[in-house]
C-alpha cells in the first residue's frame, strides 16, 4: 500500500514472508537509480560545496544526481558533472555500482571517476545551493581520514579511486 509519494520518493507499506517463512510488514522507500562521479583534475579533486535543505547544513559532495527515465546511468552521471561541476568528461570509468540502504531502500547506485575533464558552464537547478572547490589529492585524502568529508558517496569515490591509484602510501 502507497503511504506516500513526494518530487522523488514514494513510500510504501506491505506484508512479505521470509525465506524463514515468517511474515513481517515492510517499510520500504522507493528512489530512483542515482549516478555520482569523482572528478580528478590537474592533482585536485573537484567537489561541490552543497547545501542540503534535509539536514539544513553545507557537504562536501562528489557532483550527484537521479538517472531520468530511459538514461543509461553513464549518460546521467555525464549530465550531472556538466550540470553541477560545469564538467564535460572524455571518459567515464565505473568505479562502483550497487544498493545504498538495503534496509529500507530500493536506491542503486553508479559511482565514476572523470579524470581530466574539460571546463564547460554548470546548468544548475534553481533549488541547488552549490560552490565548487577544488582541493588537491593530498589534502582530500587527509581530509577523508580525519572525517571532514562526511557524504558517503564522496568518501566511497574518494577510498575507491585512493586505492585504484596506490595513493594510500601518500604521506
Amino acid at each position: 500500500m502507497r503511504i506516500y509519494e513526494g518530487r522523488r520518493i514514494r513510500v510504501e507499506v506491505f506484508s512479505h514472508v521470509l525465506p524463514n517463512g515468517r511474515s513481517m510488514e515492510v517499510e520500504r522507500v522507493l528512489f530512483p537509480q542515482v549516478v555520482s562521479v569523482l572528478p580528478v583534475l590537474n592533482g585536485s579533486v573537484v567537489l561541490l560545496k552543497q547545501y542540503r535543505p534535509a539536514l539544513g547544513s553545507y557537504h562536501l559532495e562528489v557532483p550527484s544526481g537521479v538517472v531520468e527515465g530511459g538514461e543509461a546511468p553513464e549518460a546521467a552521471a555525464a549530465r550531472e558533472l556538466e550540470e553541477e561541476a560545469g564538467l564535460k568528461a572524455a571518459r567515464l570509468d565505473l568505479l562502483f555500482e550497487g544498493v545504498v540502504s538495503p534496509g529500507y531502500s530500493t536506491e542503486y547506485s553508479y559511482v565514476f571517476l572523470a579524470e581530466d575533464p574539460e571546463r564547460t558552464q554548470p546548468r544548475r537547478e534553481e533549488h541547488e545551493v552549490i560552490d565548487t572547490v577544488e582541493i588537491p589529492l593530498g589534502e582530500a585524502f587527509e581530509m577523508l581520514r580525519g572525517g571532514r568529508i562526511r557524504d558517503m558517496r564522496t568518501a566511497l569515490a574518494l577510498s575507491l579511486y585512493f586505492m585504484v591509484k596506490n595513493f594510500l602510501g601518500y604521506r
